[in-house]
């Protein structure tokens, strides 16, 4: 590896540290990630007992609620809220005086995002009585399934230049992440609500548990990488433009 891919690395390490340490640290982003596990378990174990579903569908449920919210609650606050604070005091100025590239503040904060989002769903298939087969098979297609909403919530943080801008941002990327839950109220909410950004994934965990998909395997696999594609591009072109900002306040303070 190159002496600039070395440093490039070690920066993205270092961050990456520094952002889940201040997940523990900051109460706001520890509360918001605590409340996601206490919704998952909650709504899960309600409406999981409810007369409508059959078993197999409130299995499916339980399993959905636990994959949808945890990344809602974990992402929006790791990605926006924390990156809109940090905007505001000017860490991220500071870093680029440092020597710290835009890029390798995009990945870490990405990276943090992921493990925190990995974190919560297994704390909450721990405390919702999760088979370990179960736990794993949803982790599993969590490193995957979720990125769409990663890189879509790392473009929103890029963007966002102070909390409130944050917070109207992370209105609209919630509700987004939370549909598939809605699609057991009918079949007709079903339909809306699994071509979005989680719905794919959404569905294939439903067939793990034994429902029948909305769409065939392969359709939802070719919507989820349509999906993470669109996200990729949205956060690589917010990223560029987040440089160029960085290099622009750069310059005006030289």
């Amino acid at each position: 590896m190159s002496p600039m891919g070395t440093a490039a690395f070690r920066n993205i390490r270092a961050l990456v540290a520094r952002d889940l340490a201040g997940v523990v640290r900051n109460p706001t982003v520890l509360m918001s990630c605590t409340v996601g596990v206490i919704l998952t378990v909650f709504i899960g174990s309600i409406v999981a007992q409810s007369s409508r579903l059959a078993p197999h569908e409130a299995a499916a449920f339980s399993a959905v609620t636990t994959f949808v919210i945890a990344p809602a609650f974990a992402d929006c606050v790791v990605e926006l809220y924390a990156m809109a604070e940090e905007r505001e005091r000017d860490v991220y100025l500071t870093l680029a005086e440092a020597g710290v590239g835009a890029g390798e503040i995009a990945v870490s904060k990405w990276l943090a995002a992921a493990i925190a989002t990995l974190v919560v769903q297994a704390i909450a298939c721990l405390v919702g009585g999760f088979a370990p087969a179960g736990t794993v098979r949803l982790l599993a297609l969590s490193c995957v399934a979720v990125q769409p909403l990663l890189l879509t919530g790392l473009a929103c943080g890029l963007t966002a230049r102070e909390q409130m801008s944050s917070s109207l941002l992370a209105v609209p990327l919630t509700l987004v992440a939370v549909a598939p839950i809605l699609a057991f109220m009918s079949d007709t909410v079903r339909a809306l609500t699994w071509p979005l950004v989680l719905g794919p994934a959404a569905e294939v965990l439903c067939m793990a548990w034994g429902m029948v998909p909305a769409a065939p395997v392969p359709a939802l696999a070719v919507l989820m990488a349509l999906w993470t594609i669109a996200a990729a591009v949205a956060a690589w072109w917010t990223c560029r433009r987040f440089a160029r900002e960085l290099a622009a306040e750069r310059d005006r303070l030289a």
